[in-house]
């Protein structure tokens, strides 16, 4: 629902909607156009111009000591669940959520608190050290706790991940430049760099009996997959010579659908290897498929050493990675922040790198929803960019904001190019 990233009413701020989309404090009206337009009393505006107006609003002021009171919550707790197995070598442990509670939460400016049927659970804001979303559901890891998920059942969770998020950045006095894989802020961002040595090139070990790229299942799905695509999505697609035959590269698109890797990975002529959400390998047919599909696990709230190693290996076996650099889908068709620890990694790598932009995915299934619209998509795969060799240690604050906005330039153009 539009209401999920628009849970405020942009004229006056109130909070939730009424059943029939108007705002029940001073009655505006809200209508979606598009998947990308929305219209407030009329006013019809991009999602982004209403989204910046809701965001641009103080939190809520009570004469509680809580700022938000949930509805329904469920809480879950990570636990490990067995072994994922890939090829070229790429393993990991799948992690899933394991229900403990379902309960009510309390947002204030010092702390987090859940009251369930079996207890309280109070987490201070100072003890958080990562906050992001899946869908309705915010994951918080905080020192001393494995991480724990909390499934909004009747409410928007983007509404608690904004105002949790304007919580941390007033503890922290602004200082906040990512909420994920950890809060980092802008003064601990850079320790002047260390000699390199022992870490000039990144490798790890590698099964060779898992060294093969190649499938006839995979091969044939990918060629149904495409066909029926081409059938149902009008997509467009440029530059695919621009994906080296042989040797590694590393594909960087921009992401606002969940179908972005699926449409992207049809089309190549070689196989890319994705990175995707731990949850999404949920059952054993889950992980079978995404196996074939060349995809490997990620714990995007924490630093996952794990997918870390295995996106190494797959570019050391001279394979095709993909990485999504804002770590996840957009909100509002804008370009997210990318990820400060995937630049590092790229300048470590030194691999040739590749911008993709993928344009009219959003109105074609945007974060907000789970039905998918035809609507025609372009997809523009640039010429590869060098970012140099910068092993990790070397690295300074420089070399990773120069490197991410020559990427951002580079998607943004081939997202704005004139068909």
């Amino acid at each position: 629902m539009i209401t999920d990233i628009l849970y405020r009413c942009p004229q006056c701020g109130t909070f939730d909607w009424l059943s029939d989309d108007t705002c029940k404090s001073c009655g505006a009206y809200l209508e979606l156009i598009s998947r990308t337009d929305v219209a407030i009393n009329g006013d019809s505006q991009p999602i982004a111009y209403w989204y910046d107006k809701v965001i641009a609003f103080d939190l809520p002021k009570r004469e509680k000591a809580s700022i938000l009171e949930s509805k329904r919550v469920r809480l879950s707790e990570e636990a490990a669940r067995g072994k994922f197995k890939g090829f070229a070598g790429v393993t990991a442990t799948h992690y899933t959520r394991k229900p403990i509670d379902e309960g009510v939460l309390y947002l204030s400016e010092d702390r987090l608190v859940f009251s369930g049927d079996a207890g309280q659970l109070t987490i201070p804001v100072e003890a958080i050290t990562s906050l992001t979303i899946e869908s309705d559901t915010i994951i918080v890891v905080s020192r001393g706790r494995v991480p724990l998920f909390f499934d909004f059942l009747e409410e928007s969770g983007k509404k608690w991940e904004d105002c949790m998020r304007k919580v941390l950045a007033g503890y922290y006095q602004g200082e906040i430049i990512e909420y994920y894989p950890r809060i980092r802020l802008a003064r601990d961002f850079f320790k002047p760099p260390r000699p390199a040595k022992g870490h000039l090139t990144l490798k790890v070990p590698v099964h060779r009996w898992y060294r093969e790229d190649s499938s006839l299942i995979f091969a044939i799905i990918k060629k149904i997959l495409r066909t029926l695509i081409g059938i149902l999505i009008p997509v467009r697609i440029e530059g695919l010579e621009n994906i080296p035959e042989t040797g590694p590269a590393v594909v960087l698109p921009n992401h606002c659908s969940f179908l972005d890797s699926i449409i992207l990975g049809c089309f190549s002529k070689r196989n890319i290897w994705f990175m995707a959400k731990n949850s999404e390998y949920k059952t054993p047919i889950h992980k079978y498929l995404l196996s074939l599909a060349r995809s490997f696990p990620v714990r995007r709230y924490t630093m996952d050493v794990v997918a870390v190693r295995n996106a190494v290996r797959i570019v050391q076996e001279r394979h095709v990675l993909g990485i999504f650099l804002e770590g996840e889908r957009c909100w509002d068709n804008r370009l997210l922040p990318f990820k400060l620890g995937t630049i590092r990694l790229l300048l470590a790598l030194g691999s040739p790198v590749i911008p993709v932009g993928i344009a009219g995915a959003y109105a074609l299934m945007p974060r907000w929803t789970s039905t998918i619209k035809r609507v025609p998509v372009t997809i523009r795969i640039g010429a590869p960019i060098s970012l140099g060799h910068v092993p990790i240690p070397a690295q300074t604050r420089m070399d990773v904001e120069m490197a991410s906005e020559k990427l951002r330039r580079s998607i943004q153009q081939l997202l704005e190019a004139t068909p």
